[in-house]
């Protein structure tokens, strides 16, 4: 007989192959269901503002703006990423020319020829390329896909509820809602966070007078939607741009910290008071999410990884020989706190 952690380990072993096999349709549609979530919730909102408008009318009109939008930032990071590709030449031989001034120990100057030979940073930079690569790629397959969810919706809603039907029972329904609204509450928290501190950071970079401001924000703004450390991450590409714009570190320093102190201002003041319960999910939890979903997925699981795990999480709830999982990534051990009393 097979041991139940056995069991469990295999299964996982499974899961994790096909989802890594699989990954270049997966994250695409996982993405544009996530973006449909978005867009059902948005305009649901705008309804119960506007009761009187017609509700396939404002589905429609939302639709198209977040898809405007969606095409507007791919027009901006692309226009951007090429400015910043013919740009590296310089930025590598500032980098050099501040590293000269650094002693380096047992004599001589520091280099990134030096370091080089020191780190094997060929494959890593081959596989982060390799993975933004796929990631643009995907995100036309996503926008199919998008379309294709937002058109079959009714359909779609029938079948599901044939299913649950059929299965008589509330555990599927109460996966469904509760992935559904954690999604929704979750994107729409960053979204709305991660625009605060974009803007932040786009007044701290244009008061500078860096270059490309639009399209550092734009960053920003994306990755704000990685826990803990996004921001962080975020805003080094600024800072590194602004040590080659700029004779002096001053620029480079006031950018890097404005950007940390307007994401500390956000994060301390505005994020606790919006997030709530909607994101039921241990920080270090969330860090080994992102590690995992962009081991499986690359870059595009960095940014699913809090969607999917909570989906993950509120599935585990509903299995008892499963719970622990649940409990363990929850922040405050109820992985289901919203479940109705029987």
């Amino acid at each position: 007989m097979t041991k139940p952690g056995t069991s469990f380990l295999v299964n996982f072993a499974m899961a994790s192959a096909l989802l890594y096999v699989f990954r270049g349709v997966l994250w695409p549609f996982t993405l544009a269901l996530v973006l449909a979530i978005l867009i059902m919730s948005l305009s649901e909102r705008v309804v119960r503002l506007l009761p009187r408008a017609r509700r396939w009318m404002v589905f429609a009109i939302t639709a198209v703006i977040v898809g405007g939008i969606i095409v507007a930032s791919m027009a901006v990071v692309i226009e951007g990423a090429s400015r910043i590709v013919g740009e590296i030449p310089a930025m590598l031989a500032r980098i050099d020319q501040l590293l000269a001034t650094v002693p380096a120990p047992g004599g001589g100057r520091l280099s990134l020829e030096a370091l080089a030979e020191k780190v094997e940073l060929g494959p890593v930079a081959d596989r982060l390329l390799g993975s933004v690569q796929d990631a643009s790629a995907g995100l036309g397959l996503t926008l199919i896909f998008l379309f294709f969810l937002l058109l079959s919706k009714p359909m779609i809603e029938k079948r599901v509820e044939s299913i649950i039907a059929s299965r008589g029972g509330r555990g599927l329904a109460t996966v469904l809602e509760r992935s559904f609204s954690g999604v929704e509450s979750y994107m729409y928290v960053q979204s709305v966070t991660g625009l605060m501190i974009a803007v932040g950071a786009g007044v701290v970079m244009a008061a500078v007078g860096l270059d490309n401001a639009l399209f550092w924000s734009l960053v920003i703004f994306l990755f704000s939607y990685l826990p803990v450390l996004g921001v962080l991450a975020g805003s080094v590409g600024p800072t590194l741009f602004a040590l080659l714009q700029f004779p002096s570190l001053t620029p480079a320093i006031a950018v890097f910290v404005g950007i940390q102190v307007v994401s500390s201002i956000v994060g301390n003041l505005v994020l606790p008071k919006m997030q709530a319960d909607s994101q039921n999910i241990d920080p270090a939890a969330s860090l080994i999410a992102v590690g995992m979903w962009t081991v499986l997925w690359g870059v595009p699981g960095a940014f699913l990884a809090i969607p999917l795990t909570l989906a993950l999480m509120y599935a585990l709830a509903q299995y008892e020989d499963l719970r622990w999982l649940a409990v363990l990534i929850s922040h405050d051990g109820d992985p289901t706190p919203m479940e109705p009393a029987e």
